[in-house]
């Protein structure tokens, strides 16, 4: 037999026993496959060992995990809710409900349990990414010892993406300058096309592929939902195109139905009059439906409206008008958001590919929002834990509800009808209608009873191990180094087959020091009473802590207190919660929820003299850029000006929302302060002389005075002092969170109207220096 043809014959077999041996998958990445070839002088008489890649398990699934934000359990109407979502209802005429999955209660926490099967505190994030604090439990970002499932599933085969809302990178770790090991391409997601942070704006947005901002125009009109949708189906045909047989792991998460509830106007006007009657109503015949539709057992009480909630009817009728308006546009967002769900779903059938994907859809990160408060907002991070806009102004906007020029979120008691029969909203972490959500799960031919209702209790961290059970993955014990945690969740997939209600369980929630532990069929609440709108308890930030028990197993919606007919297990139940909770570094509690919390994640860098060198530059306006907020400080600008009417942002901090911006108007330099939208709140500096064409420089002095006093602007240009003002107010929080510091440019939401696209500047800024007191 000739010898080139033995070498073949010898490299085909050693091929066939490398393909045929499963790799240990314990240790990631896997271990490459020893050599096993001979090596002699000549290649010609040499037997090399083939590279093989690491393949996904035979028949492993693609996985398609959706999650949308704040939504109550009681909005959509594949669980009984008032707003009509055909395309979530279609999946769960296939797959399977379940009416006892919960959350942690608020944003990061949920979206860090979902991503690493581990309890949010376990992965290092109790609470919100941008009010880190320097305790295990509080780090803000997912710790290596808890790898998220696209690292593992990357790491076993799979093609990791991620589109929409990533909440779990600190403030500070969002600009160019990274690191960005808690960016989603950090986390394991090989493409990320979506933005950074709490909120965006749905008609203005800071999109990111990768690491890089998007230009401005990428988006050519669409909203944010449309445009991951459509990029996510992009990414399905490239991904296939190339490797047909490799099964994917998308993680799909659109920032609907956080606030800023904004839609298409012709998505609105199809609620025109449906929510007139209020919430108390709307939340009656939502009860009615859940208990006629099986979403909810009979005997299921429909609690009570809390304190602190109106009566509908005790509004005045231009409030009714206001908040019926706000209740319109958030049901056009949810319909516009499941249209969406449905062209991806869609196009995998077209495709042929739904047929072997798990799909795992949760409505709902937490409860609906109600950090709006009594009356909602048409400006969300202005009235957050304020709640002082003006009246009039704010339904004088009634009509502009849902577009570009309002940043809005509906009254509580919207959000506490949209979580019937369930007791709060979103933050409360000790009722269900802050952590019990919608979720679906379909996988064809798995779904032993398609559209039934599951009652078998599940949460978030049981996500990762139902994904892993699927693809025949074990949870890993190392990961790229780091010897991993223990998941804290457990497989769903057998309830696909046979759901058993009243399976062992214990789970602890903790938000904010607000409480909960389930302990089979058990649940114990500690309340501090502070409301989801307010920044402090009543009491202050030690709060008098009200205990209660409820047996889930026969009271669904959390209606009667036992803890003085249960003493001794109300006692075994505060046991168990302490020890879970030292066991998960919940430990120590923090009452607050923006005052205190927030100074710690957004000052900024350390310093008070910065050096920006060129235009374009754009950070993250909180966390990433100097804090400007209730200081005083100076900026100096080198400019060259293309032509004597110049035009375009100098420096821009957030939006129209909240924000300010130092720009030029046909040459004349401007100071634009906006507190908000109403015109009692902008303050605009304006230079009656214009700058020349050519090189020339600007400064902007910031004087802020005793709190309360506001501040002194002063522009100058070559030793000569143009316009000076009063601003009234000097505290400012830049909103939205996801909005930029930005040199020569305004991008997201503009601060003003400039003459140019997004405020570019008619020339250049090479140099600019800014200086804090």
């Amino acid at each position: 037999m000739p010898l080139r043809l033995k070498r073949l014959l010898a490299l085909s077999a050693l091929t066939a026993v490398h393909a045929n041996a499963e790799p240990v998958r314990t240790i990631l990445p896997v271990p490459p496959v020893p050599f096993n070839g001979t090596i002699s002088e000549s290649v010609l008489d040499s037997t090399p060992t083939p590279a093989e890649p690491v393949l996904a398990p035979d028949n492993a699934p693609n996985v398609l995990v959706f999650m949308s934000d704040d939504t109550g359990f009681a909005m959509s109407s594949a669980f009984g809710g008032p707003v009509p979502t055909p395309n979530i209802d279609r999946l769960a005429a296939q797959g399977q409900r379940y009416n006892r999955f919960h959350t942690t209660g608020i944003c990061s926490p949920s979206r860090a349990a979902l991503l690493t099967g581990r309890n949010h505190h376990n992965a290092g994030n109790g609470y919100l990414s941008e009010m880190s604090a320097g305790f295990p439990g509080y780090a803000g970002t997912i710790s290596r010892e808890t790898a998220t499932i696209a690292q593992v599933l990357r790491l076993n085969g799979y093609s990791t993406a991620m589109f929409g809302k990533h909440h779990n990178t600190t403030s500070p770790e969002k600009s160019a300058a990274g690191p960005f090991d808690n960016w989603p391409t950090g986390l394991g997601f090989e493409y990320f096309y979506g933005f950074m942070g709490g909120d965006t704006d749905q008609f203005d947005p800071v999109i990111y592929r990768g690491t890089d901002m998007v230009e401005p125009d990428e988006g050519n009109g669409r909203m944010v939902d449309r445009r991951l949708a459509d990029d996510m189906i992009n990414w399905v045909h490239n991904q296939k195109a190339a490797a047909p047989d490799k099964p994917f792991f998308v993680y799909y998460a659109p920032g609907s139905m956080h606030a800023p509830h904004q839609a298409p106007t012709e998505y609105i006007a199809r609620f025109k009059g449906r929510f007139d009657k209020g919430w108390d109503v709307v939340r009656q015949e939502t009860f009615r439906r859940q208990l006629a539709e099986g979403i909810i057992p009979r005997g299921t009480r429909l609690t009570p409206r809390p304190e602190g909630i109106p009566a509908w009817d005790s509004l005045t009728p231009d409030k009714k008008a206001f908040a019926a308006r706000t209740m319109e546009v958030a049901a056009a967002q949810l319909v516009y958001q499941d249209e969406q769900i449905g062209r991806v779903l869609d196009e995998l059938q077209r495709m042929g590919e739904l047929k072997n994907t798990l799909v795992t859809l949760m409505q709902g990160d937490n409860g609906a929002s109600g950090e709006a408060g009594p009356d909602g907002t048409i400006n969300e991070l202005r009235s957050m834990g304020r709640h002082d806009e003006d009246e009039m102004w704010v339904l004088a906007n009634t009509d502009k509800l849902g577009g570009p020029m309002t940043y809005q979120s509906y009254p509580v008691g919207w959000a506490w009808a949209m979580s019937s029969p369930l007791r709060w909203t979103k933050q409360f972490a000790s009722m269900l209608g802050g952590i019990r959500n919608d979720m679906i799960m379909s996988w064809p031919g798995h779904v032993q009873h398609p559209g039934s209702v599951c009652a078998e209790f599940g949460h978030l961290v049981d996500i990762a191990p139902t994904v892993l059970d699927a693809a025949s993955l074990p949870a890993p014990e190392v990961v790229l180094g780091a010897r991993q945690k223990p998941m804290d969740g457990r497989t769903l997939l057998p309830s696909l087959a046979s759901c058993e209600a009243n399976r062992p369980r214990t789970q602890y929630f903790e938000i904010g020091g607000k409480i909960g532990l389930y302990h089979d069929g058990w649940f114990l609440s500690g309340e501090d009473g502070r409301p989801s709108w307010e920044n402090l308890p009543p009491t202050g930030e030690r709060p008098k802590m009200d205990w209660t028990l409820y047996d889930l197993s026969k009271d669904f919606s959390q209606s009667t207190d036992l803890s003085t007919k249960e003493p001794q297990r109300m006692a075994e139940m505060m046991a168990l919660w302490k020890q879970e909770a030292t066991r998960n570094n919940v430990f120590p509690l923090d009452h607050r929820f923006a005052t205190g919390r927030a100074i710690r994640g957004t000052v900024g860098p350390a310093g008070k003299h910065f050096d920006y060198w060129g235009k374009n530059i754009s950070m993250p306006a909180l966390g990433g850029s100097p804090c400007l907020a209730a200081r005083s400080f100076t900026i100096n600008a080198d400019l060259v000006l293309d032509r004597p009417a110049a035009s375009g942002a100098i420096v821009a901090w957030g939006s129209r929302f909240g924000g300010w911006s130092l720009y030029l108007d046909q040459g004349h330099p401007v100071f634009v302060f906006a507190r908000s939208t109403d015109p009692k709140e902008i303050t605009d500096v304006r230079a009656s002389a214009k700058l020349p064409q050519g090189k020339v420089s600007l400064r902007l002095r910031f004087a802020a005075q005793a709190p309360g006093k506001g501040a002194e602007v002063v522009l100058s240009s070559g030793g000569q002092e143009l316009p000076r003002a009063q601003v009234p107010v000097n505290v400012l929080m830049p909103s939205g969170t996801g909005e930029m510091f930005d040199i020569g440019r305004d991008l997201g939401v503009p601060v003003t109207d400039y003459r140019t696209p997004h405020g570019a500047i008619e020339g250049d800024v090479p140099h600019v220096t800014i200086d804090l007191d």
